[in-house]
């Protein structure tokens, strides 16, 4: 049962029941926006789907470490993807709480990437991101993969940029001494 009570700072806190039993608030300026958040997780607790709000103050490097550290691959795909992901992934968004990664800052920095970086690595690094946040949605620190929708730079057939081709034919006269 969840409800809100006046603290007495003049604040409103919401109280709830986590699905294990354990009691959790948060507190608010106001006693609408303490209801309003506690008809967020009364719905989410009723469907199965509650997310603990303060699960995503976890960082993204944490999660990312436990989650490649969990995987079963090849020694070769292990090492490949740690390197993309200390080379890449982690620079970026090492520091930041899962909660606080959002799509568009994603988009921006693939779009980012993709401008000194090939289309196989923007696309290696994000796979490797939406890889841990689809992770983090599965263990319920966040509500959604923010990498879901995210516009990659196409990959071309060949890259043909750098080839000049010539059709110069030199005709040599044969000399006779």
């Amino acid at each position: 049962m969840s409800f809100v009570s006046r603290t007495p700072e003049g604040n409103y806190r919401a109280n709830w029941r986590e699905p294990s039993g354990r009691q959790k608030a948060k507190t608010f300026p106001t006693k609408a926006e303490a209801k309003r958040f506690l008809a967020e997780i009364d719905a989410g607790l009723s469907r199965g789907l509650y997310v603990d709000p303060h699960a995503g103050r976890l960082l993204f490097a944490t999660h990312a470490r436990q989650w490649l550290d969990s995987r079963n691959d090849e020694l070769t795909t292990k090492a490949r993807d740690a390197s993309i992901m200390e080379t890449h992934v982690i620079p970026q968004w090492g520091t930041w709480p899962l909660s606080k990664i959002d799509h568009l800052s994603v988009q921006k920095w693939i779009t980012e990437l993709g401008t000194h970086r090939s289309p196989a690595t923007v696309a290696e690094a994000h796979r490797l991101t939406s890889a841990v946040l689809r992770s983090a949605v599965r263990n319920r620190l966040i509500a959604f993969n923010p990498c879901e929708g995210i516009r990659l730079p196409r990959r071309r057939r060949h890259d043909t940029a750098d080839q000049v081709i010539s059709r110069q034919v030199q005709r040599c006269r044969p000399t006779f001494s």
